[in-house]
């Protein structure tokens, strides 16, 4: 997308308005084509301020359920990561480096470790979103499927510590994946937005690219009125 890496929606929202202000100074600005007069571009900028403030509320709400969802996975003490290795250690500890057991459980640690963390920004693509969301699906699957493979071993899995007793892990469970689905309605909510947003920026920077090209158009490249505008980055 045309300057999106050279400065944030909001600037971009800023210049435009500075080229309205200046279309509305220059002396007989008359570009023949209604889509392309200053009151048209108004518009169009007044309408993505809109979008931009929705796209803003929602990327918060979305963003709050997130970091909501991560103390069951990661950030507390009783997550999902912290208890990897305890499970781990009592399986092996009770069965044996070389059991069965052992290895199947090692494996779906495994899995669930390399859920690559992926950060999610405002201006992050449905692409990384998307790719972050499995994620949290993927280790939700397999933290499921240890417990299940848990509870298969019957009383040669009976550990002392609370935090990796069957019960627990499965309260954990069921918190978990309360919370990614709290986050997967926000953002069906979000979502649209920010592809409304990247068409209506990409309709905006290719319409004040036509504007710049008029003004050259009618008042040459050497123009006062050409070196202000040509330099806006919308």
């Amino acid at each position: 997308m045309s300057s999106s890496s050279r400065a944030s929606f909001s600037s971009r929202l800023t210049e435009g308005e500075k080229l309205i202000e200046y279309l509305n100074t220059f002396t007989a600005y008359a570009p023949g084509d209604d889509a392309l007069t200053a009151s048209a571009f108004q518009a169009q900028t007044s309408a993505l301020h809109v979008v931009q403030e929705e796209h803003t509320s929602k990327h918060f709400e979305y963003s709050k359920a997130a970091l909501d969802r991560r103390k069951f996975f990661d950030n507390e003490n009783n997550s999902i990561s912290k208890l990897l290795s305890p499970i781990g250690a009592n399986v092996r500890a009770k069965l044996g480096n070389d059991s069965q057991q052992y290895h199947d459980i090692s494996a779906l640690v495994k899995k669930i470790r390399g859920q690559r963390r992926i950060t999610v920004t405002e201006n992050s693509q449905e692409e990384t979103i998307s790719r972050c969301e499995n994620s949290f699906g993927s280790r939700l699957i397999y933290f499921g499927d240890m417990i299940t493979l848990l509870t298969k071993f019957d009383t040669d899995y009976a550990p002392i510590n609370d935090r990796i007793k069957i019960t627990t892990m499965q309260e954990l469970l069921s918190k978990a994946t309360a919370a990614t689905n709290i986050v997967s309605q926000k953002l069906a909510v979000y979502k649209p937005l920010i592809a409304t947003r990247r068409d209506g920026f990409k309709q905006l920077s290719a319409t004040a690219k036509r504007i710049k090209d008029m003004v050259l158009s009618q008042y040459g490249q050497d123009s006062t009125e050409y070196n202000l505008v040509k330099g806006l980055v919308i």
